[in-house]
C-alpha cells in the first residue's frame, strides 16, 4: 500500500466530493471509498487557516483501507467550504458533530493537527461514546499564539505569509513544502485565519484533559516551535494509556516533512485498535 505521495504531486488524493449542507454552510470534504456506517471512520481535522490539503501525504495509506472509512473536511470558511469559520474551538467541535451526523457516520477515529487537535479533544470530551480512538498531532491542551503573530495576520498579512512557513517547518524542509503552505493559506480569508488564531489563543482544557479515556496516540516533532514537544509530553502524562512519539528533524507540519515515518507510526497505531467499539448515537 502506497503511503507517500510524491512532493511534486501537490493534490489531495481521495475522492473530491461535492459539498454537503451543514447548518447553513456547504462543507467540502474528501473521502476514500464509499462510506459504510458499519466501519469506523478516520476523520482528519486540519489546523488554523489550513484545509484538507494538510493531510495529502496520508491519503494514500487510508483511502482504500479495508477496515476504515476516510473523511477529511475543509472546516467552515476554509478553502472550498462556505461560511465564516467559528469563533471558538468549542464551536468548531459542535460543527464537527453536526458534520458527522449529516454524513451518518458511526464510530470515529479522530485525528487532529494543531487547532484541529484542540477540536477533536473537545469533541471527545463532549461525545465520548462517538469516539473509539484519538490521534493528536502537533497540538496541546492549550494553544497560545504569539502577540506579534496575531497582530501581523490582521494588520500586515504579507509579512505573516512570508514568516509563517519559517515557523511551520524545520530549517531543512524543502522549498516546495513552504510554497505549498503559503498557497494553502491564501485559499482561506484573512479574517478567518485571524479568527482561528484567536480561537487557539483562548483555548485551554488543561483541567479536563485527563478525562479522555479512549486509546490515544500523540505525535510531536523536535523542531516544532509552535507546539513544542513539552505540549505532547503534557498530554501523554494526563491521558492514561496514551502512546507518545517524537519525530526528529521536523517542525509543526511533521506529517508533511516526514510522511513515511509519520504514516508508519499512524498505521501501527490504527492496526493495534480493537474495532468492536459500538456507536451509541
Amino acid at each position: 500500500m502506497d503511503c507517500v505521495l510524491f512532493l511534486r504531486k501537490l493534490k489531495r488524493g481521495g475522492r473530491d466530493l461535492p459539498g454537503i449542507p451543514v447548518k447553513g454552510d456547504i462543507i467540502h470534504y474528501i473521502s476514500g471509498d464509499i462510506l459504510k456506517k458499519e466501519r469506523p471512520t478516520v476523520l482528519m481535522v486540519h489546523g488554523a487557516g489550513q484545509n484538507s490539503f494538510t493531510w495529502r501525504y496520508q491519503v494514500g495509506c487510508l483511502k482504500s483501507h479495508p477496515y476504515f472509512n476516510l473523511v477529511i473536511p475543509d472546516l467552515p470558511g476554509h478553502d472550498k467550504s462556505t461560511g465564516n469559520g467559528c469563533r471558538t474551538i468549542e464551536e468548531y467541535s459542535s460543527f464537527l458533530k453536526d458534520f458527522v451526523d449529516t454524513l451518518d457516520l458511526g464510530d470515529l477515529i479522530l485525528i487532529g493537527h494543531s487547532m484541529g487537535g484542540g477540536i477533536v479533544q473537545v469533541f471527545t470530551l463532549k461525545w465520548p461514546h462517538r469516539v473509539c480512538a484519538l490521534v493528536l498531532v502537533g497540538t496541546g491542551s492549550r494553544l497560545r499564539v504569539a502577540r506579534e503573530t496575531l497582530w501581523s495576520v490582521e494588520n500586515d498579512f504579507e509579512t505573516f505569509c512570508r514568516v509563517a512557513p519559517t515557523r511551520a517547518f524545520s530549517g531543512s524542509a524543502p522549498k516546495e513544502l513552504k510554497e505549498a503552505f503559503v498557497e494553502t493559506i491564501l485559499k482561506t480569508p484573512q479574517s478567518v485565519i485571524h479568527q482561528d488564531l484567536l480561537a487557539c489563543d483562548d483555548f485551554d482544557i488543561t483541567e479536563g484533559i485527563s478525562s479522555i479515556e479512549v486509546p490515544t496516540l500523540i505525535i510531536s516533532a523536535d523542531e516544532d516551535i509552535l507546539t513544542p514537544v513539552k505540549y505532547g509530553e503534557y498530554l501523554h502524562g494526563k491521558i492514561k494509556g496514551s502512546r507518545f512519539y517524537v519525530i526528529r528533524g521536523a517542525g509543526h507540519f511533521m506529517m508533511q516533512e516526514k510522511p513515511e515515518e509519520f504514516n508508519r507510526i499512524l498505521m501501527d497505531f490504527l492496526g493495534s485498535l480493537s474495532l468492536k467499539h459500538p456507536a451509541e448515537g
